[in-house]
């Protein structure tokens, strides 16, 4: 008795969705909002599926996978269906906290999933989705960065349930490569085997390091 009255405690006081998308933290571009709508709604006709994206601008001391557990159960994400129902609990829990004063490190993203889901949806296919979300969250292009995971959720839901989503997703911000960029690249190239060269010779040793650290960005979740 005494742990749930704790547990009734602990939880933070969530407002009533607003719809598919619930941007209460307010970072959310309309171009943004509107796809993310479309494909879940789409998502929703053609699978019975239910996607609730929520941004919040502080939990507190609570832990985003809590938050995000509490929302689906609060909310009714996903369709209460009867035994053998197989849209029962089918509902995914997309979880934003941005950044706090543009600190790296103070944001979390958490991917909250329904017992109906899981057969597709397992851990390491949602931490995939939550990587391909991270460059975007990380440079505070929320908007992209949960479109991308909606994207990816709704694709393990059509594939599941063969189904063809129309719905196409938006263009992301991205510029070709310069027509000169291969030549400069070549000419570096070159200079660094030059370098390379001459270094050995005297006997000094380049140290050459590529690639970053997963979740170096700060960002936690599931």
């Amino acid at each position: 008795m005494l742990l749930s009255v704790l547990a009734v405690l602990a939880q933070i006081a969530i407002p009533a969705p607003r719809g598919y998308v619930n941007d209460f933290a307010g970072v959310l571009e309309a171009a943004s909002v509107a796809h993310m709508e479309a494909v879940i709604a789409e998502l929703r006709e053609k699978t019975r599926g239910e996607v609730a994206v929520v941004t919040l601008g502080d939990i507190g001391d609570r832990a985003t996978s809590d938050v995000a557990v509490q929302i689906g159960r609060q909310w009714g994400v996903g369709a209460k269906g009867a035994a053998g129902d197989p849209a029962k609990n089918l509902g995914v829990v997309i979880l934003l906290v941005p950044l706090k004063q543009h600190r790296p490190g103070t944001g979390q993203v958490f991917i909250a999933t329904g017992r109906g889901v899981e057969g597709f949806l397992p851990d390491s296919r949602v931490g995939r989705i939550r990587d391909a979300m991270t460059p975007y969250l990380a440079r505070e292009a929320y908007g992209q960065g949960l479109s991308v995971g909606v994207d990816l959720v709704a694709q393990a839901f059509a594939s599941e349930f063969g189904v063809t989503l129309g719905t196409s997703p938006p263009r992301r911000s991205s510029s070709p490569a310069p027509a000169w960029l291969p030549s400069v690249l070549a000419l570096l190239w070159v200079c660094f085997v030059v370098l390379l060269l001459l270094a050995r010779g005297r006997g000094l040793f380049i140290l050459w390091a590529v690639g970053s650290r997963r979740g170096s960005w700060g960002w936690g979740g599931g």
